[in-house]
């Protein structure tokens, strides 16, 4: 089998990330005569909190020989999986076959630097048993949801355990500085979003498909009509808490406004070069890191209202 190198898969919403990886890991596990199913499981919520109990995190070392021993003790104890959800509903559900593990970034909650520090708590690089080759694969959709810290903690694990470890990812954007050296960069063709296709053939839809794509283009319709006022400030951040509370990350309201502008045809230009202005000076709108949470309102209150003055201008 030849060389396994690190994978990134770059593209937009729909452009088949997910399904080209898969089937990387699928042709992978044939050539290694492995067979090759995923399923679901779940890690219980008592897994975070024993990290943060036991003073886990990137970067955070115990200089007690006891207290390492009772953190792995309370580590082997957490760190298993169900088939099923808790009924207490704190559960954590990830992927799993017989050559990878796969967990999505976007379920963390602004926590994903305690998930992946619990994730590679206990690997230490060791051969795989089940494939000749060695190889550990750890997934990771949606990549570019990863703070700082993860970053740093993963650029460690992969310098410390370049032999035996590989990590795919799937982003919306290029990768950091920090990783860029050690992946390969496979980017799909955005010509085509194949989710919005496969919910068209699959429910007979016509109209367009609901989304936050959908979301965004009407707003920035009713935006573009409105005689503003200071007013309407409530209604705005009404709007910001709408987004906030279905988990929409500020990276990608950056990019579904910067898309909806692109494509309306009820917009100037001058008024799109202004705007598109606005949206490329917002602070952290590439992803791969974090906006601190006191400061998510104040940043999205901040670029709304700034887009707010254009329109109505």
């Amino acid at each position: 089998m030849s060389e396994i190198t690190n994978l990134c898969f770059i593209g937009g919403h729909g452009t088949g990330k997910r399904t080209a990886l898969i089937n990387f890991l699928r042709n992978y596990a044939q050539k290694e005569r492995i067979p090759f199913h995923v399923k679901t499981k779940y890690l219980m919520g008592k897994l975070l909190n024993s990290v943060s109990s036991s003073g886990g995190g990137v970067g955070n070392n115990s200089d007690s020989d006891s207290d390492d021993d009772d953190n792995n003790q309370v580590t082997k104890q957490t760190s298993s999986s169900d088939d099923a959800p808790n009924p207490d509903g704190k559960s954590f559900p990830f992927e799993v076959s017989a050559i990878h593990q796969g967990y999505d970034i976007a379920r963390m909650s602004l926590q994903d630097k305690n998930y992946i520090y619990t994730i590679f708590k206990n690997f230490h690089g060791s051969s795989y048993v089940l494939s000749r080759s060695n190889y550990h694969f750890f997934v990771f959709y949606h990549a570019h949801l990863l703070s700082e810290e993860s970053i740093i903690f993963i650029q460690e694990k992969l310098e410390q355990y370049s032999n035996s470890l590989r990590i795919f990812f799937t982003s919306d954007y290029p990768l950091p500085h920090r990783l860029a050296d050690h992946f390969m960069e496979v980017y799909m063709d955005t010509n085509t979003n194949h989710l919005y296709n496969s919910l068209r053939t699959t429910y007979n839809l016509s109209s367009p498909i609901p989304g936050w794509k959908l979301w965004f283009r009407r707003t920035l319709e009713v935006w573009n009509n409105k005689s503003w006022s200071t007013a309407d400030v409530p209604a705005i951040r009404n709007w910001i808490y709408f987004c906030l509370q279905r988990n929409l990350r500020w990276c990608e309201m950056i990019e579904y406004w910067t898309v909806a502008i692109q494509e309306s045809e009820l917009i100037p230009l001058n008024k799109k070069i202004e705007l598109f202005r606005i949206l490329s000076f917002a602070e952290g709108g590439g992803g791969w890191q974090i906006i601190p949470s006191y400061r998510i309102p104040l940043l999205w209150e901040h670029v709304l209202l700034a887009l707010v003055k254009v329109l109505r201008s």
